[in-house]
């Protein structure tokens, strides 16, 4: 169930529908998140009460307004409640079932979703959409990550190995194509006529390698066929013709990636220490 206060302000935004049929949804660690019926309408619910979590719904809102009539994969935004105490951002539910689910299934589906989430992330890198200020552009999110990672409690060896992949050429490319931020098998929604991308919370704009290279890191987690990462790269490569991104570019956004977590969740003793074990395992990897 939702916390009193979250069904509290639905009923006042809107006062002439009935707030029902309330279920949990897959995923949602870091927030509340659930399916709601508001009327006859069946939505998806994202709610906060935490400053950086707000911050971080206001952002994919503002991305999900920003996505609005481009035809890009994404969910519509149908409303943004937003007070002193709480942020509430409702989407409409679209059909299809979450991509973590897609680790379980045969191999010929999972090669396709991959083939759709390639296809998905070509099509927002390539969008026309153009920034509408600096607050989007990924390099200055980077500058500021790499401050911030100074006052972390982290060892050394990786901090060293964390900062240096925040220097590395790949972060400061100095492209402006749309990002997704997290993409990854875990954010695609999962409906073979109409495949949709998920949790906009990190997009914006630079290079498009970094989702290239978080749907790499996502995949050896999951410690998914290496011929799925193939079939990754030849789908995506199919569209767009850029030259494939180099094992140790691949390596440093991920890791890149890994400490933009870290300054998010530094206040979830949790959440942190598994970032931490994950950056440390993804050290062990060959470059």
């Amino acid at each position: 169930m939702l916390p009193n206060p979250i069904t509290e302000r639905l009923a006042r935004a809107w006062p002439a529908l009935p707030i029902s049929a309330i279920t949990p949804t897959v995923g949602g660690f870091s927030h509340h998140s659930a399916l709601v019926t508001i009327g006859a309408r069946r939505c998806v619910l994202k709610a906060a009460e935490h400053p950086p979590r707000r911050a971080a719904l206001r952002h994919e809102a503002r991305v999900l307004t920003l996505l609005q009539g481009t035809g890009l994969p994404a969910p519509a935004l149908v409303g943004l409640l937003d007070d002193s105490d709480w942020t509430i951002m409702v989407m409409p539910m679209l059909p299809g079932a979450s991509g973590v689910t897609i680790y379980a299934q045969p191999a010929p589906v999972q090669r396709a979703a991959v083939g759709a989430l390639a296809r998905l992330l070509a099509s927002v890198h390539q969008s026309p959409l153009r920034p509408p200020g600096d607050t989007l552009l990924l390099a200055n999110r980077t500058s500021q990550v790499r401050a911030q990672l100074a006052h972390h409690p982290l060892g050394t060896q990786l901090h060293a190995a964390l900062t240096a992949s925040l220097d590395h050429p790949a972060w400061h490319a100095g492209s402006t194509s749309m990002v997704h931020g997290d993409a990854g098998l875990h954010n695609l929604l999962w409906h073979p006529p109409a495949p949709a991308l998920v949790d906009w919370e990190w997009a914006g704009w630079g290079n498009p390698h970094l989702d290239l290279a978080w749907v790499w890191w996502t995949l050896r987690w999951r410690q998914a066929p290496g011929a799925l990462w193939q079939a990754f790269e030849q789908q995506y490569h199919q569209i767009v013709p850029h030259p494939r991104t180099p094992a140790g570019a691949l390596r440093a956004l991920a890791l890149g990636q890994i400490a933009g977590i870290l300054t998010r969740v530094a206040g979830q003793p949790e959440a942190y220490a598994e970032w931490v074990r994950r950056a440390a395992w993804t050290l062990e990897w060959d470059a």
